[in-house]
């Protein structure tokens, strides 16, 4: 990270709302006396067209309380945000920058904060909606930050008038900037002209590697899009925003949710009823096979350490979580939890179009219904691209087989072939490295862009043997909700 920039960053950033007084930058490159965040009163009001609303949760990301019949709150706080859980049946506000307004920055030379949140009725019906997640655009140049916006940002546009929803929103699973605070800017841009409202995730790469604490080090995240943990609602639906990167000092964080954090949700779940199905976003995901299948990968980097804590609150709802952070494609259901980890929106980090596991670039779509479903969704192809597949010779471990990258496979999908129009079910699910991906990113020229990405071993890979050469493939996948992908292939086909 390049100090000039973070600093050009800090002068030029200020927070949407008025009246609002930035916090400081405690960068080990830059100490300043700590900021003593003294007590507060807090006194505001929710309301839409001059009505209180209720029972709204209000928090300082610490404490909760409940907006009373006529939409007050009181309380004081030493906390730098105060915020609320968006009800059902409202429009999203918007700051200038794109993103979700639902916070205020606390003024702590006022020794009372009056705050006003105004809310406007939503006018279409919210129990189906659809919701958009893009991981890691990880823009680190300007060139980087205008393919995302051109390239990226056109194509979720599209996605969005294809699906035609009023209540459509995104989520940035984080890793939204590569240390370069300055290209927030770009980012803010890109999710801007999408047409839709977004919600954010703090990543490990938004935080600042310089800072002396944890908490110091999400201001530039913080300054730009309010608290880094939060919840809201959208028709029958609860989601939860968390922050589970704790940076440790030195350049160096883990996947941790602290003890704060996992008491503010087990207060802001109490609200909902037990046996609901949640959805939870954050970056690291909780678990991964990343660091399990790739040798010299950091587990705790990887994955949240005490993820453990995170299931028990979660046990008595039907919970799906969705990340980013590790650029593949990965499903894991355990219990009542599903975990979706989206594969990047940079592909490997801008140096190919495809991410090391093989998945194309790409983003995740969301409907909701009385339940979730979903498809991924590749930059520049047809939603019903869905898996690659190889010919024999492709894969040089498995050179007589036909391979099969399924990349958001999950035990619920279902693999069939035909050979000259008989059906086989005989396929073998194969933890290795994606054809595509190791001749791509394996055995590069040191002069390559991001020389160090080398094809991962993941668990989405599929091989068959034919019979004959001369034969004709018929391979048919069908996702967990019925939809069929079919393609016609030959020994002769190349990779692709």
């Amino acid at each position: 990270m390049k100090n000039i920039n973070r600093r050009k960053f800090l002068h030029n950033s200020t927070l949407i709302t008025t009246g609002l007084l930035s916090l400081p930058i405690l960068s080990m490159g830059e100490i300043q006396n700590p900021l003593t965040l003294n007590y507060t009163e807090v006194k505001g009001r929710i309301h839409s067209n001059g009505k209180g609303i209720a029972n709204v949760v209000i928090t300082d990301g610490k404490l909760i309380y409940l907006s009373d019949k006529s939409g007050k709150f009181e309380f004081p706080t030493d906390r730098p945000f105060v915020y609320f859980s968006y009800p059902s049946g409202y429009k999203f506000n918007l700051l200038p920058n794109g993103s979700v307004d639902f916070f205020r920055k606390l003024d702590f030379g006022k020794k009372i904060n009056t705050l006003d949140f105004n809310l406007q009725k939503n006018n279409f019906p919210e129990t189906k909606h659809h919701f958009i997640t893009i991981a890691d655009p990880q823009i680190q140049t300007k060139e980087e930050a205008e393919t995302f916006i051109s390239e990226s940002c056109t194509d979720i546009r599209n996605t969005v008038s294809d699906i035609n929803d009023p209540n459509t929103f995104g989520i940035g699973l984080g890793d939204l900037v590569f240390d370069e605070f300055d290209l927030f800017e770009y980012y803010n841009q890109g999710i801007k002209s999408t047409g839709i409202p977004f919600f954010q995730v703090l990543g490990n790469h938004d935080i600042d590697l310089l800072a002396r604490s944890n908490s110091a080090s999400q201001y530039p995240f913080t300054d730009q899009y309010g608290p880094s943990h939060y919840s809201f609602n959208r028709g029958n639906r609860h989601y939860v925003v968390l922050n589970d990167v704790f940076f440790l000092g030195n350049k160096q964080y883990y996947g941790y949710l602290d003890e704060e954090q996992l008491q503010w949700l087990e207060k802001d779940l109490s609200f909902i009823e037990k046996g609901s199905e949640i959805v939870l976003f954050l970056h690291i995901p909780p678990q991964s096979k990343v660091a399990i299948l790739n040798q010299g990968r950091d587990l705790n980097k990887e994955s949240v350490i005490n993820n453990g804590a995170l299931y028990e609150i979660l046990k008595d709802y039907k919970a799906h979580i969705i990340s980013g952070h590790v650029h593949w494609n990965e499903n894991i259901f355990h219990k009542n939890i599903y975990e979706h980890n989206t594969a990047s929106i940079s592909g490997a980090w801008w140096a190919a179009d495809i991410c090391y596991d093989g998945t194309p670039k790409g983003y995740s779509v969301y409907q909701n219904n009385s339940k979730l479903s979903w498809f991924y969704k590749s930059i520049g192809a047809d939603k019903n691209l869905q898996f690659r597949a190889y010919a024999p010779g492709s894969h040089p471990d498995f050179p007589e087989d036909y391979c099969l990258n399924i990349w958001n496979w999950d035990p619920e999908w279902k693999i069939t072939w035909k050979e000259n129009g008989k059906i086989s079910n005989s396929i073998r699910k194969v933890e290795t490295y994606d054809p595509l991906a190791i001749s791509t990113f394996n055995n590069r020229d040191k002069g390559a862009k991001h020389p160090w990405i080398t094809a991962q071993r993941n668990s989405h890979l599929f091989f068959f043997q034919a019979q004959s050469d001369n034969s004709e493939i018929e391979v048919e996948v069908i996702d967990r909700f019925g939809n069929t992908y079919k393609q016609i292939l030959s020994r002769q086909q190349n990779i692709r």
